[in-house]
């Protein structure tokens, strides 16, 4: 599977390097070139620099033929912005985004784009953590 990466932060980077070691073909976009140094050892994974809010970069990271496309910026609207613009002028099958405001999601989905809110999945596992604790449980790790 062809999967785009947009965003090359802590979570952008580890996504990445999990779906490369599954053999999956990887581009990364990022508007700082810095961030690619967290992916640097991983030469199977192309590097595209631009913003993922441009429409040029998306196509010039092969948005017209990718199966996948992530957008997992440190901003909410930035990555609503490059799912939709994926989802619609792209017409890329599987397009998830990253949002830090649990409240965003819902409204998302109204829109038919799938999203994952780092947020309320610790919320959950913090929660959960402390209720085994409460119960005397042994907690499961996250």
């Amino acid at each position: 599977m062809f999967i785009i990466v947009v965003g090359c932060g802590r979570l952008g980077s580890s996504l990445a390097r999990s779906m490369a070691g599954a053999g999956h073909q990887v581009t990364v976009v990022d508007w700082n070139p810095q961030r690619f140094e967290r992916i640097a050892d991983l030469s199977e994974v192309a590097q595209v620099l631009g913003t993922g809010i441009d429409i040029d970069v998306l196509r010039g990271a092969g948005a017209e033929a990718c199966d996948a496309l992530v957008a997992v910026t440190d901003h909410d609207n930035s990555n609503i912005m490059i799912a939709q613009t994926a989802e619609q002028m792209f017409h890329v099958r599987h397009v998830v985004a990253r949002v830090n405001d649990p409240r965003t999601g819902p409204l998302l989905e109204t829109f038919g784009i799938q999203s994952v809110c780092p947020t309320q999945l610790a919320a959950d596992a913090l929660f959960a953590t402390l209720q085994a604790d409460w119960h005397g449980e042994t907690p499961k790790s996250h």
